[in-house]
């Protein structure tokens, strides 16, 4: 069967006297007209008349001339991008374990006692169950813990959680920085400052952070030294422009820390700030990268300390983040 083509000109005036004219072949279009109107075909022909009301079926694109267009939407939010309501399906299950140590079996003046690490780490936990989708069966606290009852808890959490599963572990108490070999160090309540063996060093975090397999794992070390953890930093401010959703599908290993390779207060603000953000934040997803940079400035403004954020590497890593869901 052949294929014709009908191609029609048309021009019309309208009742202000403006004139216009539309070519081309469309699978309809539908004019009113209420003057008089003429329609010459490609062949020559003319077609003229008086009518209220004309209808042509032509086929298959038209263009049209003297015509406001709607301009096209340019828009630079990803296709993949989930509006708020849609950004994590249901709730996943959260684990934390919180360790604060304040109280030393061999304190000295090289390994003193200290105030606030409990009291701290009582405070994030009960922020944590209080505001955000942590459940008390799944969130232990550690109040002045010997290396032991500290592995016996990661080996207790590498048992129990699973891929779908986040981890937060906070740290609070002594540190030490073993500048010979590079090694940063906790130092549990039975440390002892002349027998190393009493110590864990963050390369045993890290191997245990990178054997526990949850989605995402968000360590938060509050003691001298602490900067140690780190290979690499980040550098950005921003949150990923894939939203929120994209973010948490993308498994993490980060780390916050209060300071660097240095010594922190006993009383400290990073963590004072650090449990005021999460009190005050009204979003219903916060990351924490939005959390840190939400209280670094504070921290820098009020301290000697420079607080970190960073990926742990060799962990497991591929660039997603914790979220924190709230209640």
């Amino acid at each position: 069967m052949k294929r014709i083509l009908v191609f029609l000109v048309f021009s019309f005036s309208v009742a202000l006297g403006q004139e216009g004219a539309i070519s081309g072949d469309s699978p309809k279009i539908k004019l009113s007209i209420g003057h008089q109107a003429q329609f010459v075909s490609s062949s020559g022909k003319t077609i003229g008349g008086n009518s209220n009301k004309i209808k042509l079926t032509l086929r298959p694109t038209a263009v049209a001339t003297n015509i406001p267009a709607t301009p096209p939407v340019r828009t630079t939010t990803p296709e993949t991008a989930s509006k708020p309501s849609e950004q994590i399906s249901g709730t996943p299950k959260y684990y934390s374990l919180i360790i604060g140590v304040d109280k030393y079996q061999f304190s000295s003046s090289n390994l003193p006692n200290l105030d606030k690490p409990v009291s701290d780490a009582n405070a994030l936990r009960n922020v944590l169950i209080e505001k955000y989708s942590f459940s008390p069966d799944n969130s232990i606290l550690l109040a002045n813990p010997t290396r032991a009852d500290i592995i016996k808890a990661l080996e207790n959490m590498a048992k129990k959680i699973t891929v779908k599963d986040n981890l937060l572990i906070f740290y609070a108490g002594h540190g030490i920085w073993d500048e010979r070999i590079k090694v940063g160090y906790w130092l549990p309540s039975d440390s002892k400052t002349t027998d190393k063996s009493s110590w864990i060093a963050n390369s045993t975090i890290r191997d245990y952070i990178a054997g526990i397999q949850s989605k995402h794992t968000l360590l938060i070390s509050d003691a001298c030294f602490s900067g140690s953890i780190f290979k690499t930093r980040e550098v950005t401010t921003e949150i990923n422009e894939w939203g929120i959703a994209k973010i948490y599908q993308l498994p993490s290993r980060k780390a916050m820390t209060s300071g660097t390779l240095t010594t922190v207060p006993d009383e400290s603000k990073f963590m004072q700030y650090f449990v005021k953000r999460l009190n005050e934040n009204s979003n219903k997803y916060l990351t924490a990268k939005q959390l840190f940079y939400s209280l670094e400035a504070a921290v820098l403004n009020n301290t000697s300390t420079v607080p970190q954020m960073g990926v742990i590497q060799d962990t497991g890593d591929e660039g997603g983040d914790f979220v924190f869901i709230k209640k």
